[in-house]
């Protein structure tokens, strides 16, 4: 029986159709493709990694530029900050509920600061490994502390966990295991 006009899946054993490409039944890929063709394929799967890496980097630049500037601005401006929040009626009467002196919300503004730009750097860094796909254990566990350090918000935890979901999904595509990524598209026919 010729390649191309192959009736049963190698793999299982289920009948194909003509034009078949895989097998319903198992997944295995239909032998006897072009190699040109097969190569094109291969080269599509790098492609769509390397793209993901790239979104994954700019949703993490998204949320961890505007929140390094919010950070360093509510570091700097610790006393203002304080003062909005004490003399104006609507957030006072909240500070007085839970018994917060003025330097207490300072200090919880300073904390919050910090935590923003925390965030914000270890985005930052899982960012850069991703765009240059390397180290890809460093993209990850950055990725998952910038998410939760910085407690920013839905969007910003949203984003971030798309990231992270991106990392994990195109591990192949970053320089320590590129060559057992390359050794699995090998064995496409």
């Amino acid at each position: 029986m010729e390649a191309d006009n192959q009736n049963f899946c190698t793999r299982c054993g289920h009948l194909l159709s003509d034009s078949a490409r895989f097998c319903p039944e198992c997944g295995a890929r239909v032998p006897g493709r072009n190699p040109e063709q097969v190569e094109r394929e291969k080269q599509a799967i790098r492609s769509a990694m390397d793209r993901q890496l790239r979104w994954a980097a700019i949703l993490m630049l998204i949320y961890s530029i505007p929140f390094l500037v919010i950070g360093v601005y509510t570091v700097f401006n610790v006393d203002a900050m304080a003062d909005l929040v004490v003399n104006d009626p609507n957030f006072s009467s909240y500070a007085e509920a839970y018994g917060l002196t003025y330097d207490e919300v300072c200090e919880y503004f300073e904390y919050a600061g910090y935590a923003f730009i925390l965030s914000s750097v270890l985005g930052l860094i899982s960012a850069l490994c991703c765009w240059k796909r390397s180290h890809f254990w460093v993209a990850l566990v950055f990725c998952v502390l910038s998410v939760f350090t910085g407690a920013a918000g839905f969007v910003a935890m949203f984003m971030g966990l798309i990231a992270l979901w991106m990392i994990i999904a195109a591990r192949g595509r970053f320089v320590e295991y590129e060559k057992n990524f390359e050794e699995i598209l090998s064995k496409i026919e």
